[in-house]
């Protein structure tokens, strides 16, 4: 397992809004939240709760499982 859970979460939230051609803000505003908030997420540099994990999953079109995956 890794140091950081956060910092891989935020990485494969940010692949994954690349290969589906998102910005940044464009995800966020999709998935209720705020951009800036979005980007510490990517970051590892906030610890987002399972209902904002579950909204950018939602909205990636893939399930909680597929993003905790492997942690």
């Amino acid at each position: 397992m890794t140091d950081n859970i956060y910092a891989v979460i935020g990485e494969r939230i940010k692949k994954l809004r690349k290969v589906r051609g998102l910005s940044q803000e464009k995800l966020a505003e999709r998935a209720g939240i705020d951009r800036s908030h979005m980007g510490f997420i990517e970051q590892g540099r906030r610890q987002p709760t399972i209902t904002t994990l579950h909204k950018l999953a939602k909205t990636l079109n893939i399930s909680l499982e597929e993003l905790f995956r492997d942690l």
